[in-house]
């Protein structure tokens, strides 16, 4: 009896033990939306969804939105807020969700190196609030992103961008690295407002690395100007 205890509570810690180990694989869905007031104004707007492994079930899912004035060509400059949730594990049993809420600031440049190739630098800041769950009490964090990418366009109609993130993040009064992002992406343009963007990303935590397939399809919303031409 005590041989078949034994066998059962080393089954059930391998089982857990796997239910905690972050998947090798996931998918990125995105839905891109802002909304132009002006040349200058604009009404930020995107969803997420996120993949647990290769299945179809959901680790995360997000809506993020914010103000963002387009100082000229070159600066831009954005302040929102962002709703994050998240499975507590990563077991497909689990249907319990931590809730997020995130304010951000970002500060952009685009310099364009020829006709063909651009060159964007990204640097945004996150203050970060999590709701207490069963598995982790109430905490808050703030973090610092740096995004730095080249955008190379083929023709009219395709791009090529390959762009790295970098995050590092200071919670329960300790300050570490957080996550890297490298990302290659294909971009095709429909028209003028419109595009779909497929790619892949190398994502690198702490204590692991995953492989993400990456989806996103944005649509510029323009309320000023002549309709027809943007099309």
């Amino acid at each position: 009896m005590r041989k078949e205890l034994t066998i059962l509570l080393a089954l059930a810690s391998f089982i857990n033990g796997k239910a905690q180990q972050r998947p090798k694989t996931g998918g990125w869905l995105g839905l891109y939306a802002p909304i132009n007031f002006s040349k200058h104004w604009q009404l930020h707007n995107d969803v997420g969804y996120r993949t647990l492994g290769s299945s179809t079930s959901g680790l995360q899912y997000l809506y993020r939105t914010a103000i963002r004035c387009n100082l000229n060509k070159q600066w831009s400059t954005a302040a929102g807020v962002a709703f994050f949730f998240t499975r507590t594990s990563f077991s497909k049993v689990n249907d319990e969700f931590g809730h997020e809420f995130r304010l951000w600031q970002e500060m952009n440049y685009q310099h364009r190196i020829n006709e063909k190739l651009h060159w964007q630098i990204r640097i945004r800041q996150e203050q970060r609030f999590f709701e207490a769950t069963s598995v982790k009490a109430r905490y808050t964090a703030w973090r610092f992103r740096f995004r730095s990418g080249i955008t190379q366009k083929l023709n009219d109609k395709w791009s090529l961008q390959l762009a790295d993130e970098y995050m590092q993040q200071h919670a329960n009064q300790k300050c570490s690295f957080d996550q890297n992002r490298l990302m290659l992406s294909t971009i095709y343009h429909l028209n003028k407002t419109t595009q779909i963007q497929g790619g892949y990303m190398w994502l690198k935590w702490p204590s692991a690395d995953q492989h993400i397939l990456t989806i996103a399809f944005s649509k510029n919303i323009l309320l000023y100007g002549n309709k027809d031409k943007q099309e």
